[in-house]
């Protein structure tokens, strides 16, 4: 890249216009994904203390939602389910009358044209609130994709257009495509957005989905 003074980006910077011509990024509600928790009941909006505004919503709340958000443009939904029981192999993750399985039904069937992607993780489920099997206090990469790869399948099949997984075990999206692609669901796109941290900005989403660990963290 050449030096100043033949360098001279203010060139590009000089009138609205140009600015407008040349700008790298630009946000707009169609690039929105609005994220919503569902969990089992009617008529519930159960408010998130550390998420002014946020609530834990049943069923036909979210499609109020949904529908709400849609009218105004946004064009796709991020559902993080919430079990009404858990336990140590995260069934309710992969029922197939599981919560977010409902909702995803829900709102293809009322709002066809909304993009439904749904959160392809664990946690939520796991009565230790880790993203994977535990044994013997550690977490265990591979016996954990099966879940994983069931869990995405049966998203799917409700009807998810696009299934994300963000529980950062080793070799997941691999074994996602696979478990999809067998159960002919080849044109389902995933969107891997995994990050986890022991950051204390994680709390509200934790208080959130409910998806606390009850012991250690997420550093690994």
């Amino acid at each position: 890249m050449p030096d100043f003074p033949d360098y001279r980006p203010r060139r590009l910077r000089a009138s609205p216009a140009l600015r407008k011509l040349v700008c790298e990024t630009r946000l707009s509600v169609e690039q929105l994904v609005l994220p919503l928790f569902v969990r089992a009941g009617r008529k519930l909006r159960h408010p998130i203390n550390s998420m002014p505004g946020v609530f834990q919503l049943s069923p036909d709340e979210l499609l109020r939602e949904a529908a709400r958000a849609h009218a105004l443009g946004v064009p796709a939904v991020l559902l993080f389910g919430i079990p009404d029981k858990k336990d140590a192999k995260a069934s309710g993750a992969f029922a197939k009358n599981g919560i977010v399985q409902q909702a995803v039904r829900l709102l293809k069937k009322e709002l066809p044209s909304l993009l439904v992607i749904t959160d392809v993780c664990l946690c939520e489920y796991m009565e230790h609130g880790h993203c994977g099997i535990v044994h013997g206090g550690k977490i265990l990469n591979d016996p954990s994709l099966k879940l994983l790869a069931q869990t995405a399948a049966s998203h799917a099949e409700a009807g998810a257009d696009i299934v994300a997984p963000s529980d950062m075990m080793d070799g997941r999206v691999a074994a996602i495509r696979a478990a999809l692609d067998k159960s002919g669901f080849s044109e389902t796109p995933i969107m891997s957005y995994a990050a986890k941290f022991a950051s204390a900005f994680y709390g509200p989403f934790r208080e959130a989905a409910e998806s606390a660990p009850q012991f250690g963290d997420r550093r690994s």
